[in-house]
């Protein structure tokens, strides 16, 4: 009732001229109680206000029975609404609709609430804004209470010090005229709403943020696949890294330098790209030095990165070397760089140094792989021999030269493989420079038995490159020289000291000669002198081949009568006891080749056969006809040849007896000459022969078309016999 009472006071000072009639009504009638619930009701405490004027006292008296139970239904309509107000979560409340903060009536949860009892709040109008919130405080003061149901959100502090969100609904609540009587409302507590909210808040601001670095993350994830892909190619790196920096230009900056050392130190741009557009910014002077590569070269000395807001250069470190610098200037205004930047370009430095590296290694290999198939193929035996004296290349050549293969010997200690290493090394010159020494010729035991080389030297830091060469054919060659020297010396000095010995008895007066004598030493000089003849054309003819000034002409010739006159001439110096045998062909051909030259060479090819027969015997010249070639041999039954050495008897000045112990002369030029002659005629020499056993000699000429060769007696000779 107390509410009800300063309803009642509050609403009669506003209504004076129509709740002064009813309340003297309602007091008259009823009393005080049911005076209350006629002011409740305006138009119910006019009529009875009308009633009592009019006199009807028992339909008053009626009126006000009925008034009576009215009042205490209401009473408990009151109660029950106390009770459900009191249960509720949540505070109710009226005010003045007046627009200031004069609370009618508040709930009791208030108190549990925010601290302060339903007393607090009607005893204290000042009460509620001293408690807001100051950043709510004056949008809830000055909000407008003029319009409809509102609703509103707002911060208070409780008498404990906490602070409370609260959710504050309210209508204005008019009477039938439509006019304001009070403001109805309440207030929920909406704290752990508003923490679960702001939580969610944060929440999805951190998913927001997290899926924003997500998609950055994976924009860069991207950016360095793409990066790796431009600078997958080691062999054109160049365009790849340009590339990379056009591409870094477009996303985290706006001029991208790629800078390394050069051979001479110094550092050069290998890369540059600017963004475009250009921004206009006028670039600072500590950005134009980034662009210049001073701060290049400082981060490439010290390997440390060099930050600010708007630039980055980092370091092209790979295997501990510092090849270059990556250098990312921003000049758009509000891109700077951070941590993350950093990370990022530190990331693409090293993709980058692993390029360049990756493009050096592969020059290395492909230099080295040149270099290999260069060793494979060179004629010259090439090593290398590390500080530890291990063995670590081998060429093929070497293979070859050695008889030593490189799976056997390569990862060897030299002086394991050749025992006279030590002294070799020792003797071998040794090079500080690309500039080879002056090679050292020396024998070397090899399984191909002794090889001289001639070797030498060049050392680096990994070791010692040596070079070899094969020189045993050119030592031997040297030394057949030499031997022909002596020998050419001896058969000239021979001929020559009997020549001069006739010569000089025949001048003599004190010693008297006969005819007879005198044509003995006159024959005598004659003799040695074609001896000499024979000696010196041999010398002079093997220059000519030797250099190229030999004519072979083509002329068509019976080959059995070129036979049977080499035959004949060898007759007249056949010593005793040596038969010589013609050996005719079934056919006979005609040949179209240098006639002299033919018969020098078989002439030859007899001569070398009588001279290796000193102890007698046969020799037979015998020829084969067949459809395009004709072949001419030489058979002697004298000392024969050792295999290993028939290879070598075409040799210019090989002689088989060099100390002549058999007592066989010669200048060894003859079957270099021979063998020189028959190739020219487009014809191939060959010998077959076993040692004590004698030897063949055959050549083979281009020929006519075969004719039938008869005797007189229409019969095909088999062999024509001659001695002498």
């Amino acid at each position: 009732m107390a509410t009800l009472r300063t309803v009642l006071r509050h609403s009669a000072a506003r209504r004076v001229g129509r709740g002064v009639l009813a309340l003297a009504v309602g007091a008259a009638l009823v009393g005080p109680g049911v005076a209350i619930a006629l002011v409740a009701d305006r138009r119910v405490a006019v009529a009875v206000a009308l009633l009592f004027v009019l006199g009807t006292a028992a339909i008053a008296s009626r009126v006000a029975g009925r008034l009576r139970r009215s009042a205490s239904g209401l009473d408990e309509s009151e109660s029950r609404y106390r009770a459900l107000v009191e249960w509720l979560p949540l505070v109710t409340y009226r005010r003045a609709s007046d627009g200031g903060h004069e609370w009618l009536d508040i709930s009791p949860r208030i108190g549990p609430l925010l601290g302060y009892s339903a007393d607090n709040w009607l005893g204290d109008d000042q009460l509620f804004t001293r408690i807001l919130h100051p950043d709510d405080c004056q949008r809830i003061v000055a909000r407008d209470q003029s319009s409809g149901p509102l609703r509103d959100e707002y911060r208070v502090h409780t008498r404990d010090g906490r602070l409370l969100w609260l959710r504050d609904e309210s209508t204005i609540v008019r009477d039938g005229s439509g006019l304001p009587l009070y403001v109805q409302g309440c207030l929920l507590d909406i704290t752990e709403q508003r923490a679960f909210e702001a939580e969610r808040e944060d929440l999805r601001s951190a998913e927001r943020d997290a899926v924003k670095r997500a998609n950055e993350k994976q924009t860069r994830i991207d950016l360095l696949a793409e990066v790796s892909q431009l600078l997958a190619s080691p062999s054109d790196h160049k365009r790849g890294v340009q590339s990379a920096a056009t591409l870094l230009t477009h996303h985290i900056a706006d001029w991208c330098i790629v800078s390394v050392l050069d051979t001479e130190g110094e550092v050069a741009p290998l890369a540059i790209a600017a963004a475009e557009p250009r921004s206009t910014r006028v670039v600072r002077d500590e950005e134009q030095g980034l662009i210049d590569g001073q701060v290049a070269k400082t981060v490439i000395e010290t390997r440390a990165p060099e930050i600010g807001e708007s630039r980055l250069c980092i370091p092209l470190v790979v295997r501990e070397r510092a090849l270059g610098a990556l250098t990312l200037i921003s000049t758009t205004s509000g891109r700077t760089y951070g941590s993350d930047d950093l990370a990022f370009a530190e990331d693409l430095a090293g993709r980058i140094a692993g390029a360049l590296d990756n493009a050096e290694l592969c020059k290395e290999v492909e230099e080295r792989a040149d270099a290999a198939r260069v060793l494979t193929y060179v004629a010259d035996g090439v090593f290398l021999i590390d500080r530890n004296g291990v063995i670590r290349l081998w060429n093929p050549a070497a293979e070859a030269i050695t008889g030593l293969e490189a799976s056997t010997i390569v990862g060897r200690v030299a002086r394991d493989v050749f025992p006279a290493w030590s002294r070799l090394a020792e003797e071998i010159p040794i090079s500080e420079s690309p500039d080879p020494a002056h090679p050292k010729t020396t024998p070397l035991e090899t399984p191909n038995g002794e090889r001289w080389i001639s070797i030498s030297g060049v050392d680096f830091f990994g070791g010692t490159v040596y070079a070899f060469r094969d020189f045993t054919e050119e030592r031997r060659l040297e030394e057949l020289k030499a031997e022909f020297v002596a020998t050419a010396s001896h058969e000239l000095r021979t001929p020559l000291a009997a020549v001069y010995g006739a010569a000089q008895t025949l001048k003599r007066h004190d010693f008297a000669l006969d005819e007879a004598g005198r044509e003995r030493f006159v024959s005598l000089i004659a003799d040695e002198s074609e001896r000499l003849s024979r000696i010196v054309n041999e010398i002079l003819l093997a220059n000519q081949l030797d250099s190229g000034r030999v004519d072979i002409t083509g002329e068509p010739f019976d080959p059995l009568d070129l036979a049977q006159r080499v035959a004949e001439g060898a007759r007249a110096h056949v010593p005793p006891g040596l038969t010589i045998e013609i050996v005719p062909p079934k056919s006979n051909v005609t040949v179209t080749v240098d006639r002299d030259r033919v018969r020098q060479v078989l002439s030859n090819l007899v001569e070398n056969a009588i001279k290796y027969s000193p102890d007698g015997g046969t020799v037979q010249i015998g020829l084969e006809a067949g459809e395009t070639r004709i072949r001419f041999w030489v058979k002697d039954s004298g000392l024969g040849i050792p295999r290993d050495e028939q290879a070598r008897i075409f040799d210019k000045f090989y002689r088989l007896d060099p100390g002549m112990t058999r007592g066989v002369g010669g200048t060894g030029l003859g079957l270099y000459i021979c063998s020189e002659l028959v190739e020219r005629m487009g014809g191939q020499i060959s010998v077959e022969s076993d040692l004590g056993e004698g030897s063949t000699f055959s050549f083979d000429l281009p020929c006519g078309q075969p004719v039938a060769l008869r005797t007189p007696t229409g019969e095909l000779p088999t062999m024509v016999s001659a001695s002498g």
